[in-house]
């Protein structure tokens, strides 16, 4: 269940005045042509080194940033800031500074720099799924997000390896997934042959009883394969229906989904299949309805509970931020495709969630004593739209009617409909992810640490078959140690940095990038004199390599292809195909 990806513009985010802010958000003035270290002369831009360069990068719609200087609400109703899957996902931005890659991955990690660090956490006890961890460290040096904080707080979910062997088996429920494929004339080529393929191989994968259609769409729309249970479709049938769709025409999104969230109600049995809807698409809409405020109020008045919308970008003119609002209408994802098993491996994914789910209806509160500042929560957003709140609402309903179908258990009555606390509807916990909750707090001086505060974790574990319901002293008989608290703290304030970071970079000022993460290095080297961790010491390796990559764009690259008839091409080292959105990042400040 991955939550709306929200984002700001550049401009609103630029514009804070942040004189003492920790994560380096003040920004020099500087003009839209701003490139340090580019390159002048007759530069040859060619498109296999990275379509999406310096000059044209997708914003998202403005948003007015919080004052930093001004703590987080102690009550309101908080979302993971990105996708669903973090500790799973195959590839994140520290794997491909390593590899040499600024960005291009397959779904970026926001956790990437603390996902590693799970053995540091107690797991779960035999026969049950999950266990909860808890931990308080106090902040004496610079290494913080936020000047005030004084102390590190985590709440830590950590599922199990694998499913207990004595855990009675249970059936997956049937999958029902429609495919919505834009066929107009910009998908010609390797876009709509990965599409094709990666339907290929999701066949491969279904059950029997499992459900598979395709809608086709350009500036018309047609139904390529209705709805059928793989039992019923053999691979004759499918592969000439699949090698039918050829790309031609204009676009229109508007149309072709609207016919998918009907095709998909063909087979849907609401609480008895799993309903996933794809679209898959490279630009705007070019026919019909063109505004996607427009198309976004159409899908919403047809979408129901019962499913979900995923949304797969390909090439550098996607509009990863209407894709990524339009998967957020419905609880899905949206990946922008660098390069073809991306589409697999999500698809794969999300079709072999369904038998390794450790926790369902995750649900926590955080009752933080009023005296104490609550400065800094990684990773997590505060819900404020009506309709988004809305949308969390509907999932919470949706997951205890899961608990009860699929596990025989009564969810418990929910925490995050109350109007006290810091309340966090959490995605499904699958077997070997970690779901983490850090924040950064500042304790009145000479107040004592009883009594800061207490932490309610629920869920439906689904080894034990039982709703369970902790009740957490943050101050009392911690499972964490105060430094392995203070690592997954920093490392998450590492993630963020880096994030920023690559803002920076799509907001063509390689100078912001370069002081930002140096001035980071900074922090990470205080907080290894204090802490030797080797994870402080890793993380500055792999941030100079950041920044040594950060150097390079902008200068001239030459190659010869003997395959071609030899000769050099020029080209502008650029950042790959990527789009600022993929971090799925909304920053705070």
């Amino acid at each position: 269940m991955e939550r709306a990806v929200r984002r700001r513009s550049a401009k609103s985010a630029r514009e804070v005045r942040e004189p003492h802010d920790r994560l380096g958000l003040a920004h020099r003035p500087r003009t839209a042509n701003t490139v340090s270290g580019g390159v002048s002369g007759n530069i040859v831009q060619a498109s296999s080194i990275g379509s999406l360069n310096f000059y044209g990068s997708p914003h998202g719609p403005g948003r007015t940033p919080r004052d930093p200087d001004q703590p987080l609400p102690h009550d309101g109703l908080y979302i993971r800031r990105n996708n669903a899957f973090g500790t799973r996902s195959v590839l994140g931005v520290k794997d491909l500074i390593e590899q040499g890659v600024i960005v291009g991955q397959d779904q970026i990690r926001f956790d990437d720099f603390v996902v590693a660090r799970t053995d540091q956490v107690p797991g779960p006890r035999p026969g049950e799924a999950v266990a909860v961890s808890h931990g308080l460290a106090a902040v004496p040096g610079t290494f913080k997000a936020n000047e005030a904080t004084t102390h590190f707080v985590e709440v830590t979910l950590k599922a199990g390896d694998t499913p207990p062997a004595d855990v009675p088996a249970t059936e997956p429920l049937p999958v029902n997934f429609v495919f919505v494929v834009d066929i107009s004339s910009s998908m010609t080529g390797e876009k709509l042959a990965t599409v094709k393929s990666a339907l290929h191989a999701l066949y491969a994968e279904l059950r029997p009883m499992d459900c598979l259609g395709i809608i086709a769409f350009n500036h018309t729309v047609s139904t390529v394969l209705p709805a059928v249970a793989k039992k019923d479709l053999t691979i004759d049938h499918f592969a000439q229906a699949v090698a039918g769709m050829t790309a031609t025409g204009a676009t229109d999104i508007n149309l072709g989904v609207q016919y998918g969230i009907d095709e998909i109600s063909r087979h849907s049995r609401s609480g008895r299949t799993v309903n996933c809807l794809y679209l898959f698409s490279d630009g705007d809409p070019t026919s019909g309805e063109r505004d996607w405020l427009t198309i976004r109020t159409n899908l919403a008045a047809k979408l129901r509970g019962d499913l979900t919308l995923s949304c797969f970008g390909f090439g550098s003119d996607a509009r990863m931020p209407e894709l990524a609002a339009l998967a957020g209408l419905a609880g899905g994802h949206s990946t922008f495709v660098t390069r073809p098993e991306q589409v697999t491996a999500d698809l794969h994914g999300d079709l072999s969630r369904r038998d390794h789910l450790a926790a369902i209806d995750i649900q926590l509160r955080l009752d933080i004593d009023p005296e104490v500042e609550i400065r800094h929560l990684y990773g997590h957003d505060l819900v404020s739209d009506p309709r988004a709140r809305a949308a969390v609402l509907r999932d919470a309903v949706r997951a205890a009617q899961r608990a009860r179908e699929d596990y025989g258990t009564e969810a418990l009555p929910d925490l995050i409909t109350e109007e006290k606390g810091i309340r966090i509807f959490a995605p499904d916990l699958a077997y070997e992810e970690t779901y983490w909750v850090v924040l950064e707090v500042r304790v009145p001086p000479g107040r004592d640490l009883s009594g800061l505060g207490t932490a309610t974790v629920q869920y439906v574990d689904t080894a034990a078959r039982e709703s369970r319901r902790l009740e957490i002293d943050l101050a009392g008989s911690p499972t964490l140690s105060e430094e392995t608290v203070a690592v997954h703290a920093i490392g998450l304030w590492t993630s963020e940095v880096t994030f920023y970071a690559l803002d920076d970079l799509y907001d063509r000022d390689k100078e912001a990038a370069k002081n930002r993460l140096e001035r980071h290095l900074h922090a990470l080297e205080a907080a290894h004199h204090h802490l030797p961790a080797e994870e402080f010491r890793d993380d500055q390796v792999t941030l100079r390599k950041f920044i040594t990559l950060t150097g390079t764009l902008g200068t001239m690259v030459a190659f010869s292809d003997a395959s071609a008839g030899g000769g050099f091409v020029h080209t502008v080292k650029t950042m790959n195909d990527f789009g600022r959105v993929r971090s799925g990042f909304v920053p705070h400040y």
